[in-house]
């Protein structure tokens, strides 16, 4: 009986240590988690919080329209403003703030912390908004895309085209092609109507330059003739190549006395249709270039700065007179009808 007793007080005093030990590790364990949390958190506080120095104390950083974060964020990395993508990516999002970024030119100067950067660029303020205008599209188009941004005062939104042609005092027969494709800056509550200004003067300084550097084989009698064509151009084709044999294209026709037979012009004449149908081409619209000969009365587009370039410089190949889109972006140009006909059969019939 004695002998037991003992037995099992050596079995509890060998369990105790064991115990002990368990709860010693435990307690070192949760130190070691909280000692990691706290150089953690002091990590993470020193990255968000602490002002990093500006390289040269200034940087114009530039957010474009619909650009996404981890491009913003790879920019201000890339120069060095911020020590990590990561934790600017993550401060917006768990901010609730990936939404807000708001689109613009902004001034960084002398130090700024991620912290800093995050509410900056979501504020709503930039120092500059930016305004990018895009080749291709109607004057509808920008008008609409105007009217649609935010931080500048909206008083042409419900101007007529010809009151906008009053107030930029504006002598051409319509707005289409009038504004300079390019990305703009403007400070906030600046007005719409100074945004076209801008780019109507661009446009102008533009086709002046064109115009007075343009080849010999162009017939044009005015700024707004190349302007016309470079819109044609514009809506032809993308390939800054292919502009050039366009450009040669109508050019050699107009010399020639041909009709231009520009189906983009037509569609433009045509728009007020659901729809068109190759039967619609004998509707005779301004802008119905196989019904009638030279350029259409105005441009139909707004066209690129190579668009322009091209109209200003085809090439004296007085022989080539037809092309036809094949797709996937590219053009097949005949010197003869024969040719042509025969281009057309090859791509067009086939498909």
């Amino acid at each position: 009986m004695f002998k037991r007793k003992l037995s099992k007080r050596a079995v509890s005093k060998n369990k105790m240590p064991q115990k002990l030990l368990f709860q010693h590790r435990i307690k070192f364990l949760a130190k070691l988690i909280l000692l990691a949390f706290i150089f953690g958190a002091a990590f993470v506080g020193y990255v968000v919080f602490y002002p990093y120095h500006i390289p040269n104390n200034s940087y114009q950083l530039i957010v474009n329209k619909d650009e996404g974060i981890p491009a913003i964020a790879e920019d201000l990395a890339k120069h060095d403003i911020i020590q990590s993508k990561f934790m600017f990516r993550e401060l917006l999002r768990l901010l609730g703030k990936d939404k807000k970024v708001t689109a613009g030119l902004y001034f960084l100067k002398n130090s700024a912390s991620i912290w800093a950067l995050v509410h900056r660029i979501t504020n709503g303020k930039p120092d500059q908004i930016s305004v990018t205008i895009i080749d291709g599209w109607s004057f509808t188009q920008l008008q609409s895309y105007i009217n649609s941004l935010q931080n500048i005062q909206h008083i042409t939104s419900k101007y007529s085209q010809d009151e906008i042609k009053v107030a930029l005092k504006i002598s051409y027969a319509n707005l289409e092609g009038a504004f300079y494709p390019s990305t703009y800056f403007v400070a906030p509550n600046q007005t719409d109507l100074e945004i076209y200004q801008q780019a109507y003067r661009l446009m102008q300084n533009k086709l002046v330059n064109y115009y007075t550097t343009r080849s010999t084989s162009t017939s044009y009698t005015n700024p707004y003739q190349l302007l016309t064509m470079a819109s044609l151009i514009q809506k032809e084709t993308s390939n800054n190549q292919d502009m050039v044999l366009v450009s040669t294209v109508f050019n050699n026709r107009l010399r020639k006395g041909m009709k231009l037979q520009d189906d983009p012009s037509v569609f433009y004449g045509l728009r007020h249709l659901p729809s068109v149908t190759r039967k619609d081409f004998q509707i005779d619209t301004p802008y119905n270039t196989y019904l009638r000969y030279g350029l259409p009365p105005t441009p139909i587009c707004i066209p690129s700065n190579a668009a322009l370039l091209a109209a200003s410089q085809p090439l004296d190949k007085p022989e080539l007179l037809f092309f036809v889109a094949i797709g996937a972006g590219k053009t097949k140009f005949s010197n003869t009808y024969s040719e042509h006909k025969s281009a057309i059969n090859k791509y067009l019939k086939k498909n």
